[in-house]
């Protein structure tokens, strides 16, 4: 999907550079400073008006002749660096795979519906004899007291259903950056998935743990839409504004594909190292395009930049998941940094027609993955409070295990670990 619109790097915000840029472009520009529930970017942006992301440096403008802004930023006088066009995100789960798949191949409509009523209705797993959910008891979670009590994670996602019992007892801050969607109610269900890994505690059915970091500070950027769609403008807009919270984890189980050889947008390269700059890590899914044991697929953006954490999939058995991306051109980013459980992740989900099973449900995909990342760098920031948001990148690429006769290609430094 394409929106018109153009995503623009600057250099420098001084006035006077802002300044050049309007006149140059013919559009008056808003920072995000003076954005508000009342004052929503999506409602300024059209032909004659732009918003700049004060934290990050990014303008997202509409209409431009794309030939301006190639001449502006070929003239070094021109606080203009970069630009692109605005991309589309969507979940990165296996369910989106087969979306996707229904739009691309009418062919093969019959044989995916099979299929997704196959996962649609796949049962939760019975009660173990375990108090966890595999997952967590992979990395570790048993080994730890800290809960990532006072630890801001905010998930950029479809949303968060605030009535799941799971959290309806809970403060939490949100903000919906989709048009005419709120941040408190989750539709998709994607959204409150992926909070539940990160931030859930213990399943109320069957008292079983599935969630990392249950005291930490759970805060939701709705940068999906309800059917599972965003765009460059609204994920930006979210990590601007989570920089302007001091937000210290963002979690980002979205993903756009890119080609073998398709070099890393500097867009995001950029606003990964802003994010860290401001003592904010970013962690992103891998991306599910893969079909082992064929060649995989490169890592997604925004995860293929360097300064942004890239998370790839294991399932049950210690296996690179079927569908998980992989680091196929590392010299020019795109390399996986660390793996986690991504296979029948059991976690919190809005009670709907899709959901046979209360209030939970299993889901595979880089999605799952990512939180798992995001819950346990809340304990890490818990228990070194000192320590800066590239420290603790550094600390779970160290204590991650490396996983034998899987290579770093496909897992980074390994599995993570508490």
């Amino acid at each position: 999907m394409e929106t018109g619109r153009y995503i623009v790097l600057l250099e420098d915000q001084q006035k006077t550079a802002i300044k050049k840029v309007e006149k140059e472009l013919e559009v008056s520009i808003t920072s995000s400073e003076f954005l508000s529930s009342e004052n929503r970017s999506y409602e300024i942006i059209n032909k004659n008006n732009g918003v700049l992301y004060k934290n990050i440096g990014v303008l997202v403008v509409e209409n431009m002749d794309e030939e301006q802004l190639k001449n502006a930023v070929d003239n070094e006088s021109n606080p203009i660096i970069y630009y692109e066009k605005e991309r589309e995100f969507f979940p990165a789960d296996e369910l989106q795979l087969i979306s996707e798949l229904k739009k691309q191949s009418a062919g093969l409509v019959e044989k995916i519906s099979e299929l997704e009523k196959y996962m649609a209705g796949k049962p939760l797993p019975q009660k173990t004899q375990v108090e966890m959910e595999w997952g967590l008891t992979a990395i570790g979670l048993e080994n730890t007291l800290y809960t990532g009590k006072g630890v801001d994670i905010c998930i950029l996602d479809t949303g968060l259903e605030t009535s799941h019992p799971d959290f309806s007892s809970r403060e939490i801050e949100g903000k919906s950056f989709i048009d005419g969607e709120d941040w408190n109610r989750d539709p998709n269900g994607h959204g409150t998935h992926c909070a539940g890994v990160a931030t859930g505690n213990t399943r109320n059915d069957a008292k079983i743990r599935y969630g990392i970091a249950g005291s930490s500070n759970l805060k939701i950027a709705k940068v999906l839409s309800d059917s599972g769609r965003g765009t460059t403008g609204s994920v930006i807009d979210a990590i601007d504004w989570a920089i302007t919270k001091k937000f210290r984890i963002l979690s980002l189980s979205l993903a756009s594909p890119v080609k073998l050889n398709d070099q890393p947008s500097i867009l995001f390269e950029t606003i990964g190292e802003r994010a860290l700059e401001n003592n904010c890590l970013i962690i992103a899914a891998a991306g599910n395009d893969s079909s082992r044991p064929q060649i995989p697929q490169p890592v997604s953006m925004p995860a293929n930049s360097k300064s942004i954490m890239a998370v790839a999939a294991i399932d049950m058995q210690m296996k690179v998941a079927k569908f998980s991306n992989a680091g196929l051109n590392p010299s020019t980013g795109g390399n996986i940094n660390v793996c986690a459980p991504g296979v029948d992740i059991v976690s919190a989900y809005p009670k709907n027609a899709k959901n046979k099973n209360y209030f939970y449900y299993a889901m595979s995909g880089t999605s799952m993955a990512t939180p798992h990342v995001s819950g346990l760098a809340a304990l890490y920031m818990e228990q070194f409070p000192g320590k800066s948001a590239k420290e603790i990148w550094e600390l779970i690429e160290n204590k991650a295990r490396p996983i034998e006769g899987i290579k770093y290609r496909d897992i980074g430094n390994g599995l993570i670990q508490i």
